[in-house]
């Protein structure tokens, strides 16, 4: 028997910034938060095997990964976190690409979602694409009925 619906299993949520003038000092003083990352074009990052260059600064603040919380609840807690001025948002929006990139994890083949107009208002408002990874954790995954 297959069973359908419900609510996303885990979700998390992370603000994103990207620009290649981006300076990550800016955005902190602009949002008045801390990032959770931050570099600028140029930096050089250390991998464990390989170092590269980053191709384009960033800014990003992120909330943990949550599995008894909405999707909308946290893109709301996280905008809580930051201005509501919205020229500030008008601002940094018209020189960054910005967006809030969303990872969904399923343990089901079939989950579903949806924000509130006031939560899709208030992601518009500022500018913000909303982006989602998507990723299926199901045992049965090959079996999925049609």
């Amino acid at each position: 028997m297959w069973v359908a619906g419900g609510l996303v299993d885990a979700c998390a949520v992370s603000l994103r910034f990207f620009g290649n003038d981006l300076d990550p000092d800016e955005l902190t003083q602009a949002l008045g938060i801390e990032p959770t990352k931050s570099y600028r074009k140029g930096d050089i990052f250390r991998g464990k095997k390989y170092d590269y260059v980053r191709k384009t600064g960033s800014w990003l603040f992120s909330i943990d990964q949550c599995a008894d919380v909405h999707l909308e609840a946290q893109i709301n807690a996280l905008l809580d976190k930051l201005p509501s001025d919205l020229e500030i948002w008008h601002s940094l929006t018209s020189k960054f690409e910005a967006d809030l990139f969303c990872g969904l994890w399923l343990e089901q083949w079939n989950r579903c979602l949806d924000f509130s107009p006031k939560t899709l208002q208030r992601m518009g408002e500022r500018g913000l694409m909303l982006q989602f990874d998507i990723y299926a954790n199901c045992a049965d995954i090959e079996e999925m009925p049609t």
